[in-house]
């Protein structure tokens, strides 16, 4: 009898994956009163961006989910010296949202190999969502 499985082989990088998913309504309660700590979360741009927004706390939460999409991804996790400002959201040539890294999460990034990143963010009135997929090179390559 011959099998019916099959195996997908290809010359892609291997592909690292991160999900976040986040009740705009906690972040709300978590950042309205607390200056510093959205501060310690978000950097200036960031902030700037999401004050401009109708809903602040939707575009908050939607930046959250993503920083920790990127973490996720990673396989770390904010750990060691990486912090919440290494992972930026801003603003492309035309217009369209950018990831950046910087600090000790970019080096962590270039360590395992990360040469490429994709990701996607969506929202509802409750929920924010951000998914991060990461492109990194096989060990020798």
């Amino acid at each position: 009898m011959e099998s019916k499985e099959k195996s997908f082989e290809s010359g892609l990088q291997p592909l690292k994956v991160g999900i976040d998913l986040v009740e705009i309504g906690k972040i709300r309660k978590l950042f309205e009163y607390r200056r510093t700590l959205r501060e310690s979360i978000f950097t200036p741009e960031e902030l700037r961006y999401s004050w401009e927004q109708k809903n602040p706390y939707t575009s908050l939460a939607v930046l959250f989910a993503v920083k920790e999409a990127l973490f996720k991804a990673l396989g770390t996790g904010l750990s060691g010296k990486m912090d919440w400002h290494d992972v930026e959201m801003g603003k492309g040539k035309e217009g369209m949202p950018v990831l950046r890294l910087g600090g000790e999460t970019a080096r962590v990034a270039e360590e395992i190999g990360v040469v490429d990143h994709a990701f996607s963010l969506s929202h509802t009135k409750d929920y924010g969502i951000a998914i991060v997929l990461l492109a990194a090179m096989e060990a020798g390559e």
